[in-house]
């Protein structure tokens, strides 16, 4: 089976070469963000205009994102690029230097979720090379390599556990990075570092795994559920991750947690009155 870019569609494919590339609805930087797209990921080229490209995100999602932030290649580099031993960030940040130095300059920054292709291992450090064929050092703490990410089994600890490392972290319309997140774009990534693999929007997520049976105690929830939030099954709009104890924790102003429990000082009313379903994925 081809992978997602290998559509006759396409007029080109290319590699996001920057941590993070904002996708938005128009070919202008004043337009809407709707997503952002993570280094290292292959993307059909549908059309060009005002420098900057239409594309497709492996989650489906299409927009506009300015050509200086791919690196357009042939179906034979991105193959090659796919194929190859790769390394994906899971660190909340990082650098890339041009040599093994922390004094060395920075070529670029780096975010969870970010894929490099690997080189060579040093002690503490290990060269990587970028979509655009630069290459550079990284600290080997930063990384895991992605055929053993395939393979790692989710638990529910471990997904709590990555989710807590990113309190904090401030809240951005379309954001899927440590530099900001929306409440799905943070459930993904979450998910995404432990092998699951969840669509972009919380009304999609809505969808995934199995429905968990609500009542005024939620006894029924266990930690990992994720919660949807919404005035009804149609217009769901947000979700969060629960944590155990009647806690949740989500993107909202910043990554922050809560409580579905009115004794929980963490409680807030208005977001119990709009918890509408929960599903499992673990």
């Amino acid at each position: 089976m081809g992978f997602y870019w290998e559509t006759e569609d396409a007029q080109h494919v290319g590699i996001v070469k920057v941590s993070v590339a904002s996708l938005r609805s128009l070919p202008v930087f004043q337009s809407e963000l709707i997503n952002q797209l993570w280094l290292g990921t292959i993307v059909p080229i549908f059309e060009e205009r005002n420098e900057f490209y239409y594309i497709q995100n492996w989650d489906g999602y299409e927009g506009w994102v300015n050509r200086h932030f791919i690196q357009r290649v042939d179906r034979q580099q991105a193959h090659s690029w796919q194929r190859g031993k790769r390394i994906v960030i899971t660190e909340n940040y990082g650098v890339i230097r041009e040599l093994p130095d922390s004094r060395s300059t920075i070529l670029t920054d780096l975010v969870p979720g970010n894929t490099l292709k690997f080189l060579e291992r040093q002690s503490g450090q290990t060269r990587v090379e970028l979509p655009d064929g630069r290459q550079g050092w990284i600290e080997n703490a930063l990384f895991i390599f992605e055929e053993d990410l395939q393979r790692k089994t989710p638990t529910v600890d471990a997904i709590l556990d990555t989710a807590r490392r990113f309190l904090g972290v401030p809240y951005l319309w379309g954001g899927v990075s440590t530099k900001g997140f929306d409440c799905s774009g943070l459930v993904q990534m979450v998910f995404y570092l432990n092998n699951i693999r969840l669509p972009r929007d919380a009304r999609q997520m809505a969808h995934v795994g199995q429905e968990v049976p609500l009542d005024d105690r939620f006894q029924h929830l266990k930690p990992g559920d994720l919660i949807l939030f919404g005035k009804t099954l149609r217009r769901i709009n947000h979700v969060a991750i629960y944590l155990g104890n009647g806690q949740y924790l989500h993107a909202r102003g910043s990554v922050t947690i809560n409580s579905l429990f009115p004794t929980d000082p963490l409680y807030e009313d208005y977001l119990r009155s709009l918890v509408i379903k929960a599903v499992r994925v673990i």
